[in-house]
Parts: C-alpha cells; sequence; structure tokens
C-alpha cells in the first residue's frame, strides 16, 4: 500500500466524514427537537422557522457557493466551513432564545453551502481520474452513512449522561461542534490546495462562467438528474411513519429503522460507486437505481393494509434505501460522464444543487396535504408522485447518455 493510495483514500475519508458531520448541526432539532424546544419555550411553528431560515439561505447559497468554490481554494473553504460551523454549533448549544437561534441557523446556511458544498465536491473530483469518478463519490457516500451513524452514538450517549434532557441536549450539540471543528482543523492539515492553475481565473470570469453554465444544454439534464432522484429520497422518508400507521410497526421499530438507514447509506452508495466504475458508466446505475425504486414504491400500492404484511413493508423499505442510495452516490459522478470539466465543476455543482434541491421547499407541503385531505388514497398519491419522479429520471437520464455519445463521436 504505498503513500499515494493512502494520501488519496485518506482524504476521502476525511471529505465522507465531513460531508455528513458537518450538516448534522442545522438539523440537530430533527434528533433532540422536543429537548431543544422544551428548553427555549418555542412552539412548534417556531420550530419550524427555524428550518425554513436555515433551508431558504442553503438554496440561495448553493448558486453562490459555486462561483466561491471555482475561485477560492478548496482546502481553505472547507477549513473556514467546519470551524464556523463548529463555533455557531457550541453558540446554539447555550439555547440563547429564538431570535439569537433564527440568525444562527440563517449563518448556518451560509456556512454549510456556501464555503463548503462545491467545495467539497470539487475536492472529491480532484481525487482521481475520469475512472475513478464513480467510486469516489460511492465511498464518499457510504462512509458518509457510516460515520454519520458513529457520531449520532456519540451524540445519544453524551444526551444520556444526564438526567436533564436539556442538558442534555446541550452536551450532544456540543459534542457535535467539537467534532465539526476537529474535522475543520484535519482539512487544513491534509486536503491539498488547488492548484494555481485552477485559481487562476478572475472573480468576474467565474460570476460570467456561473451564467454561461446555465446555457449548456447538459447543465439542465444534469439538474433533472438530481431533482427527480432527490424527490424520489425525500419521499422514501415518509416509509417510517407509513408502516408505523397501516401495519402496527412500533414507535421503537420506526426509530431502529433510522438507525439501520446509515449502514444502507454505506452500502448502497459504495456498491453503487464500484458498479458504476466497473460498467464505465455512471449513468446507468442512476437509471438501474431508478428501475428499482419504481419497483419499491409500486408495491406500496398494491400491498393490502395488513398487519402481517409489516415485515414485506420493512424489507421493502430496506430495497428502496439500498437503490436510493446506489442512485444518490453519483448525482455529481456523473458531472465527468456529462464532460464537465474540473475548473468548471464548482459552479456546475453550484447551479445544480441550487435547482435540484428545491423539492424541499414545495413537495413536503404538497403530498402533507394529500395525507390530510385524502388518508389512505393520499399515500398512495405520494407514492404515484415518486414513481413519477423515479421514470422521469430514467428519461433525462438516457437523453444525457445519447446527448454524451454524440459528444463523443463529434470529437
Amino acid at each position: 500500500m504505498n503513500k499515494a493510495f493512502i494520501k488519496k483514500y485518506g482524504t476521502l475519508l476525511l471529505l465522507a466524514a465531513g460531508a455528513g458531520i458537518i450538516f448534522q448541526l442545522p438539523y440537530i432539532r430533527e434528533t433532540f427537537y422536543v429537548p431543544i424546544q422544551n428548553a427555549m419555550g418555542l412552539t412548534n411553528a417556531q420550530m419550524g422557522l427555524l428550518s425554513s431560515g436555515y433551508a431558504t439561505m442553503a438554496t440561495l447559497s448553493y448558486f453562490v457557493g459555486g462561483v466561491v468554490a471555482d475561485k477560492f481554494s478548496a482546502r481553505k473553504l472547507l477549513t473556514f466551513s467546519f470551524i464556523a460551523t463548529g463555533i455557531l454549533g457550541l453558540w446554539f448549544s447555550t439555547f440563547p432564545g429564538y431570535t439569537i437561534s433564527r440568525v444562527i441557523f440563517v449563518l448556518m446556511g451560509i456556512s454549510t453551502i456556501i464555503t463548503y458544498w462545491s467545495a467539497c465536491i470539487k475536492a472529491t473530483r480532484m481525487l482521481g481520474t475520469p475512472d475513478e469518478q464513480g467510486r469516489l463519490f460511492g465511498l464518499q457516500e457510504g462512509l458518509r452513512g457510516i460515520l454519520n451513524a458513529l457520531l449520532v452514538f456519540g451524540m445519544t450517549a453524551a444526551f444520556s449522561a444526564f438526567a436533564d434532557e436539556v442538558a442534555g441536549a446541550s452536551a450532544a450539540i456540543k459534542v457535535c461542534s467539537i467534532v465539526v471543528i476537529i474535522i475543520g482543523i484535519l482539512n487544513f492539515i491534509f486536503i491539498e490546495d488547488t492548484t494555481t492553475n485552477e485559481n487562476a481565473e478572475s472573480l468576474g470570469s467565474v460570476v460570467t462562467g456561473m451564467f454561461k453554465a446555465l446555457l449548456i444544454p447538459r447543465v439542465w439534464l444534469l439538474v433533472g438528474i438530481v431533482f427527480t432522484a432527490y424527490s424520489v429520497y425525500g419521499l422514501i422518508g415518509y416509509v417510517n411513519t407509513y408502516a408505523t400507521m397501516f401495519y402496527g410497526l412500533s414507535v421503537a421499530g420506526a426509530a431502529t429503522l433510522g438507525g439501520v438507514r446509515y449502514l444502507l447509506q454505506g452500502l448502497g452508495g459504495i456498491v453503487g460507486g464500484f458498479l458504476a466504475d466497473r460498467l464505465h458508466s455512471r449513468i446507468k446505475v442512476i437509471i438501474g437505481g431508478c428501475v428499482g425504486l419504481m419497483a419499491s414504491f409500486a408495491l406500496y400500492i398494491v400491498m393490502p393494509s395488513q398487519a402481517s404484511l409489516c415485515v414485506a413493508v420493512v424489507a421493502n423499505f430496506f430495497v428502496g434505501l439500498f437503490f436510493i442510495y446506489a442512485v444518490r452516490s453519483q448525482y455529481f459522478a456523473v458531472h465527468d460522464d456529462a464532460g464537465i470539466p474540473v475548473n468548471m465543476s464548482g459552479r456546475v455543482s453550484g447551479i445544480v444543487s441550487c435547482i435540484g434541491y428545491m423539492p424541499d421547499l414545495f413537495m413536503y407541503t404538497l403530498v402533507g396535504s394529500w395525507m390530510d385531505t385524502y388518508g389512505r388514497t393520499g399515500w398512495n398519491m405520494t407514492w404515484a408522485y415518486a414513481i413519477v419522479a423515479a421514470a422521469l429520471c430514467i428519461v433525462i437520464s438516457v437523453i444525457l447518455s445519447r446527448v454524451v455519445k454524440k459528444m463523443k463521436t463529434a470529437a
């Protein structure tokens, strides 16, 4: 095992650790919702506004982050992101009140996206050759899930060490924040700086290039792949609740499935990544995964609501998780298939993320209204939505494949 191999995959491990752990802080309220609510005396609406403040800033930040990633050193951007987010987490662990907390979450929308997300994608692409992109992003996705699980176990242990739930939640947030800061320091030590050539463009040129990238049809196909696949990813999260409501799954069982989900993220991401490189096509993995997802969601529609089928529902959930994480692992690896050069990686990933993750802004409200209005039929409408989104992802991926083939023929 040579030094180059250790350096490459050690760096990938560090990027994977950061890719999951940095987002634990802005989403910490999901893990410790009630203790945080009790500590600050917030209503459910106010808790929701903490989420919306972060989501709104994050959506705007993706676009700006693409410009930043192509102009400034990935090493410095990643270091700043982790240390700044960790400090914000430590501040939030004091439960400073609603108004200050909203400011903290908005600032996290900047520190976890503008200076982090596109820079992380670019740093991952720079680790290997075009033939290695699938496994690099697949390993990042898989390791991200496994390391996320380890952190959650550590945070849970910190929470359980205190009899008072408010003190426990504060301790858990502090543990997460300190880990994030440590990762930031490790990034500064081990991540290589962007080379001079890749950082030579003027800021004006990078900004102009960002808008020029919007005129490239392949970029919009990449947007379509993420938009549709991310929609499916969001909707699969409802299966836990579905199994509890209609198939008798216990609340403890549903919580256990949440932990298993991280392990399947590891399996699906790693298998999807290596399969993509073996097939010499990230697009084929996305298409195959979406076919599997369509079949998985169709089963929810046809299975009757009987407690005896609870095991079948859970098994189907595991299958769906494997497919969605295989697909998700190739979101950005497919940029190489599409012929996006590394020096444009930041701005293109910024555009793709900004628009591709927009289902967060409307999808949950939409399907929630279906469930409230139509009951079980509303759930079936949700599963049908997922099937349509997966089918559209297949269509867009096939179109991208044909465009890529024409490009190669023309060259």
